[in-house]
């Protein structure tokens, strides 16, 4: 572990811009997904297959997202008898889903996760 890996960012987000409506929700698979678009048309598909899935700049994260305003160990996915529930881990910039900051919430089909600023969409199991 690095000592710089656990340092604070003071980088604040004040309103997350907001996403186009343009996005296509990708096909369902057999497990709900994350599916992080890094640029138009180069989707990264990340199954919910655990129990748990975390998201952070850390890489022990099972989701690795760079940059100065994602904590280390930024937000926590669970998969519940419920749904999916998405749990902001006390980082410093936030949690947004759909432009609202979160501290926990029921994800729905299409709701658009960000975190800092990494853009996920949630798609659910077919």
């Amino acid at each position: 572990m690095h000592a710089f890996d656990d340092e604070v960012s003071y980088t604040r987000i004040i309103d997350p811009e907001p996403a186009g409506d343009d996005l296509v929700i990708p096909a369902k698979g057999e497990r709900p997904s994350l599916v992080w678009r890094p640029r138009l048309g180069e989707d990264q598909t990340y199954e919910l297959s655990g129990r748990l899935t975390k998201l952070g700049r850390h890489d022990e994260n099972d989701v690795v997202l760079a940059g100065p305003t994602v904590s280390a160990r930024h937000a926590t996915v669970r998969v519940e008898p419920i749904g999916v529930v998405l749990e902001d881990e006390g980082s410093l910039n936030g949690t947004f889903v759909n432009g609202e900051r979160i501290e926990q919430r029921l994800l729905e089909e299409g709701d658009r996760i960000q975190v800092g600023p990494h853009l996920l969409l949630f798609v659910p199991a077919a």
